[in-house]
């Protein structure tokens, strides 16, 4: 018995050496003084958040993780392994309220896998733009007291805070080619637009659009009414059956007359045969021939007959022959169309043309697929692409008209036919400039300002500002291209103050955002 006991502790000491060893290589030196992960650990990381969660954990670190999870938010850095498995003792964790490194209850609800901090994949909205800033300590996770601290402004220059931060839109710095354009008023032309019209005359028993309805190709306008033309077309089925039985009588008739004339041939040399009853046999086989050609005839017309009575029949559906809106409709239920009797009136607004009166002096600036750009009605930006220049002259105006067919792809809003546009007509050699946008532009003090983004915060730059060039303006000095400022929300700007960044047409009407 002595001897199985010292076996068993033998073992133990084998299994506890083992585990040690493995511990070890999870608390090295280097983690010790740092967060860092140690080489082993980084090998369970997993997702490289710099972190080991509830679920990369194994061995000894699953069965022991709440407790070396010293600060409790979730996860496991490279100190908090480390001062466990040297036995140093743990610093007490930072309580709600004091460090404030508890969720929000609305932040809460965005921690689905429950770690306690919001990881990079739970993040939305602002927290999910500003991530990196709001994530100070840089493990790839935001407790509450990142949070609060970023929504609350930070710090600014010296330390001194900032206040809350502001909600802004941001714009990119660029270098393009541009070059002097002079704006011409044009409009937008619709190509498939007009009046559909009935094909048969009848009764109009179904309306099934009305203005402002949009359709597609293919789709019923209305119904006339079916009754009368599926009895004519009844009729002519009951034609083309008995012309297809008179056929073959015909062919009956003909086949007998010439066997009797065969008979009469076989016979020739014999007494029995008859000069005149041959050449009446002969004069009967073209006879039935012909009565067979026009049996054939009589057939062919009884099916044309049918094709064209369920032509009318289908033909009682009027069709859309394109995509667009109902922008008038000319007749109503009860009343009778005759043949080309205006329906409806419909117009193709997805598929524009931009016709133009360019003064015939400005025509040169013009060349083969020429890019211009177009600016709407609502201030919109677009291009477009020439298509044709009409050799036609208004000698009171002396301007030609010229179609340009446009982007619409950047377009978000309904368009309308003959709407009214400007089209930028380039006048001069392009060149290439620095830009930005007109709205990032304010003026402080007398001097041409931008608040330049700078890890999160809002930094004044003063610029030189030259020529506008449609919705910007050239940039002498002050940026680069690649700098990000801001054009939404910043009249009331701060020195460092702290940035949310939001998506343009997403700006709070408060312009605060909490988390």
């Amino acid at each position: 018995m002595l001897e199985l006991n010292q076996f068993r502790n033998f073992r133990s000491s084998i299994k506890l050496s083992t585990s040690l060893s493995f511990l070890l290589l999870f608390a090295t030196p280097a983690a010790a003084e740092s967060k860092e992960l140690s080489e082993l650990a980084k090998a369970r990381d997993t997702n490289g958040n710099g972190v080991i969660e509830k679920s990369e954990a194994g061995g000894p670190i699953s069965a022991n993780f709440e407790t070396i999870d010293a600060d409790k938010n979730g996860t496991l850095d490279g100190a908090e392994i480390s001062t466990f498995f040297r036995g140093s003792p743990s610093p007490a964790p930072a309580k709600s309220g004091a460090g404030l490194t508890e969720l929000s209850s609305r932040a809460k609800a965005r921690d689905a896998n429950g770690n306690g901090v919001i990881d990079k994949l739970e993040a939305g909205g602002p927290i999910s733009a500003n991530f990196e800033t709001i994530d100070k300590n840089k493990n790839g996770t935001l407790d509450g007291a990142e949070i609060r601290t970023f929504f609350q402004g930070g710090a600014g220059p010296g330390g001194r805070p900032t206040g809350p931060p502001a909600s802004v839109v941001i714009d990119m710095v660029i270098q393009e080619t541009i070059g002097q354009t002079t704006p011409v008023i044009g409009r937008l032309v619709a190509l498939e637009a007009g009046p559909i019209a009935a094909r048969i005359g009848g009764a109009v028993d179904e309306m099934r659009v009305d203005v402002g309805d949009r359709v597609e190709t293919g789709d019923i306008l209305a119904v006339l009414d079916r009754a009368r033309l599926e009895l004519e077309r009844d009729r002519y089925a009951s034609i083309l059956t008995q012309r297809a039985a008179q056929l073959t009588s015909a062919r009956a008739n003909l086949n007998k007359t010439r066997n009797g004339l065969k008979r009469l041939e076989g016979i020739r040399k014999s007494a029995a045969f008859s000069q005149a009853r041959y050449d009446d046999a002969v004069q009967e086989v073209t006879m039935q021939t012909g009565s067979v050609a026009v049996a054939l005839a009589q057939l062919a017309q009884a099916q044309n007959q049918l094709k064209r009575a369920e032509r009318d029949l289908t033909d009682t559906e009027i069709e859309a022959p394109f995509p667009g809106v109902v922008s008038e409709t000319h007749t109503e239920v009860g009343a009778y169309l005759s043949v080309g009797a205006q329906v409806v009136t419909i117009i193709n607004d997805t598929n524009l043309d931009i016709e133009a009166d360019v003064p015939a002096k400005r025509l040169a600036g013009l060349t083969p697929d020429s890019i211009v750009g177009v600016r709407l009605d609502d201030g919109s930006q677009t291009t477009a692409r020439l298509r044709a220049i009409v050799p036609s002259e208004n000698p009171r105006t002396r301007t030609r008209p010229v179609r340009f067919t446009p982007d619409t792809s950047r377009i978000t809003k309904a368009l309308a036919n003959n709407q009214s546009v400007t089209v930028l007509i380039p006048v001069g050699n392009a060149r290439t400039a620095i830009t930005v946008s007109k709205d990032a532009i304010i003026e402080r003090a007398g001097r041409m300002t931008v608040f330049v983004v700078q890890n999160g915060t809002a930094q004044p730059t003063p610029v030189t500002v030259g020529d506008g060039s449609g919705d910007r303006f050239i940039i002498r000095s002050g940026l680069k291209p690649g700098d990000q400022v801001v054009i939404r929300g910043n009249e009331q700007l701060r020195l460092g103050q702290r940035l949310i960044i939001l998506d343009e047409g997403n700006v709070p009407s408060n312009n605060r955002v909490q988390d």
